[in-house]
This record gives structure tokens, C-alpha cells and sequence, in this order.
């Protein structure tokens, strides 16, 4: 399991009204408007009623600010809250600040690789 140190940008527990589409695991199309649990840079994780598959397309909006993003889901809970809804992490196709958050983390505005380049080592 990744520790707090090990990922991408800072996570923040944050309730932010969104709406998602896509296609559920039962493929029909679908639009729900949804709340996040938690958001970085790189993604979030929200609560949802629609049963969804590992590796789905869903569009993720945020009306407060009229920005709007393509993601994946990368991770579901196997519990169900007993109000139907269910956990379901999704990864931003690109990362940014959809969630409209005015005074992000340090490390949402830099502009690091992901995965820096192996150095070479030369011999005198």
C-alpha cells in the first residue's frame, strides 16, 4: 500500500458537488451528480450509486467552475454503504485542479516529471 510520502500530489478530504458520465458495468449510458471524499491533483475518489468496471472512461464536470475532465476508474470499494452508494477512485486522464480548490498544495502547482529519467553514469 503507498504511504502519504510516496504519492504523486497531496490528498485532501474535501466534499465537492461533481457530475460524472460514461457507461455503467451493465453498459448503458449514464449522468449522475455525485460528491468527492477525497482529491489530488491527479485524481479523486467519490461515492456513486452505479455499479462501474475497473478501467472505464468517465467524464468527471465540476459546475462551480464549468471545468470538466476525462478520467478512469482505477479502484472500487466492494462494500456498499446501505444507502446504495458505493466508493470508486478515478485517475485523471491529465492532471489539474478540476476540483476548483483557490489555494492548492505546493506540490499541485509544480510542474515535476512523473517519472524522472534514469541518470547515466559515465566512467573518467
Amino acid at each position: 500500500m503507498k504511504q502519504a510520502q510516496d504519492r504523486r500530489s497531496t490528498r485532501l478530504s474535501i466534499s465537492i458537488p461533481v457530475v460524472i458520465s460514461g457507461v455503467d458495468i451493465d453498459g448503458s449510458d449514464f449522468s449522475e451528480g455525485v460528491r468527492t471524499q477525497v482529491v489530488n491533483k491527479h485524481g479523486g475518489k467519490i461515492a456513486t450509486t452505479r455499479r462501474l468496471k475497473l478501467g472505464a472512461e468517465i467524464l468527471i464536470e465540476n459546475p462551480a467552475n464549468g471545468k470538466s475532465a476525462n478520467s478512469k476508474v482505477v479502484w472500487l470499494d466492494v462494500n456498499q454503504s446501505p444507502d446504495g452508494m458505493r466508493s470508486v477512485a478515478l485517475q485523471l486522464m491529465e492532471a489539474q485542479n478540476i476540483w476548483g480548490i483557490s489555494f492548492p498544495p505546493d506540490d499541485w502547482t509544480t510542474d515535476l516529471r512523473e517519472d524522472p529519467p534514469p541518470t547515466r553514469r559515465t566512467t573518467p
